[in-house]
């Protein structure tokens, strides 16, 4: 009898370990199958990777391994080339990770390898794309994604299976609101790269800007064209135009805990003056963009724009400005001058901008002094202007922390707190930046305060930066 248990117990625990090895093959493949999802059918080909190198002496010819830089015959510098490691005695050569010959047991060997014309090119073509790639991160990190998704395109076009390539472009067209993009780039990196230790992180990621992508593309179902959207809105949101009046008087310029460009602080005097209640919208844009189309009136524009500008937004056709509300973005200092002229306003010098959003109290931030993510848009996706009621600043302007980063009038200048004029302040008469002010919904803390200063050249935009006006009363 207890044989009889004996047996019956070591079958069923075989038959158990069987079920939990299928049931994990199965939970792999449904994961493979998350993630092929409305993929193009023909699966990525895992593309040329460049040959194993090893160096070579350009006196003697001796091959050397790759970690070595000098021949140790004659002293001279090696060079890099095309390998392929053999076994000596056989010359065959060995499979991928083997360094010793499976059949004489003799340690392979380097040996030069005579590439094709195509595989020349294809190498070619990696190291091109990865200058490409490089550039597009250094830019990246700068905040400068638009300029750095147009590198990682054109390292695209010629390798296009670099798994980080295909990462970073998922990323930053996510961060761009272009999720259909988002999600090809970031199933191409996970077709690439089966084995990386952030696929489930990456493959959550995706879910997320897919239910995104369904819920646009059920409200596009149902939009209006563009126009008529617009022509609407500028009936219904004309509330979004106000602007406040700040009344004249001193106020708390600059601040002591801060970065040198923002110290000291020090009391200014201001005249009164208007300032836009919100940003300025698409809508708004849209308006001045469909008066420069039918009149071709640039006589408000900055003499010093550069030649040719239509003032139009990169990306301009993107779904982003269909919603008359957001913000509008990717926009050049020139661009929000001469909106700014063609409305009757301008734009408000950094004195201006940092008393309507600091108040007469000083406040570190429009709401008050104590850090709040509450109050101010953050995070990837974008919102209309004016979302966030408690984060309104002390005379009742919205946004002046997160949402958009804004233009102002001046030329930026590190050491100008240092020598600023007491009354109406409008910056160094020349420059090579022009100032930002309020950090974007991309910002964080500290850098959305309201003393925090940030410059850009003025022909530069991209997705984190927008503007408001400002007006002088008749």
């Amino acid at each position: 009898m207890k044989k009889k248990l004996v047996l019956i117990f070591c079958l069923f625990w075989s038959a158990l370990t069987v079920l939990m090895q299928i049931h994990s093959d199965m939970v792999a493949a449904l994961h493979s199958l998350a993630l092929a999802q409305d993929t193009s059918e023909v699966p990525v080909e895992a593309g040329l990777k460049p040959p194993p190198t090893a160096k070579k002496c350009p006196l003697c010819g001796k091959v050397y391994p790759a970690d070595t830089n000098f021949c140790g015959v004659d002293g001279e510098k090696l060079t890099e080339v095309a390998t392929k490691l053999v076994c000596p005695e056989c010359n065959k050569e060995g499979a991928p990770g083997e360094t010793f010959c499976r059949e004489h047991g003799k340690e392979l060997v380097p040996i030069e390898v005579q590439a094709s014309p195509e595989d020349i090119l294809k190498i070619q073509k990696f190291e091109q794309a990865t200058n490409y790639y490089k550039s597009g991160n250094e830019l990246s990190d700068k905040g400068e994604y638009d300029a750095a998704l147009e590198e990682y395109k054109k390292a695209e076009a010629l390798y296009p299976d670099i798994p980080e390539l295909q990462y970073n472009m998922g990323w930053l067209y996510g961060k761009a609101g272009d999720q259909e993009k988002a999600i090809k780039h970031l199933r191409e990196y996970c077709m690439l790269n089966p084995n990386a230790p952030d696929l489930s992180k990456v493959a959550s990621y995706i879910a997320i800007l897919q239910e995104i992508l369904n819920k646009k593309s059920e409200v596009e179902k149902s939009a209006k064209d563009r126009d008529a959207i617009m022509k609407e809105s500028l009936t219904k949101n004309m509330e979004k135009w106000d602007m406040v009046l700040i009344p004249a008087g001193e106020f708390i310029m600059g601040i002591n805990e801060a970065r040198a460009d923002a110290r000291p602080e020090h009391k200014v005097y201001l005249d009164a003056f208007y300032i836009d209640k919100y940003e300025v919208t698409n809508v708004q844009y849209y308006e001045f963009l469909e008066y420069i189309k039918k009149t071709g009136d640039h006589s408000k524009c900055h003499p010093d724009e550069p030649k040719g500008t239509d003032h139009k937004p990169s990306l301009w056709e993107d779904d982003y400005y269909n919603n008359p509300e957001y913000p509008v973005v990717r926009i050049m200092w020139y661009d929000a001058y001469a909106y700014a002229a063609w409305a009757g306003k301008r734009l408000p010098t950094e004195a201006e901008w940092e008393k309507a959003a600091r108040g007469p109290n000083g406040n570190k931030w429009p709401w008050g002094n104590e850090w709040d993510t509450a109050k101010c848009h953050l995070g990837e996706e974008p919102a209309p202007v004016g979302s966030v009621e408690a984060g309104k600043s002390f005379y009742g302007c919205y946004d002046m922390a997160g949402s958009v980063a804004e233009w102002c009038a001046d030329w930026y200048e590190i050491e100008y707190y240092q020598h600023t004029p007491t009354r109406n302040p409008t910056g160094p008469e020349t420059g090579s930046q022009r100032l930002l002010r309020g950090g974007s919904r991309f910002g964080r803390g500290f850098l959305l305060r309201s003393t925090t200063r940030k410059y850009q050249e003025p022909q530069v935009s991209n997705i984190a930066v927008g503007f408001r006006c400002a007006k002088t009363p008749s």
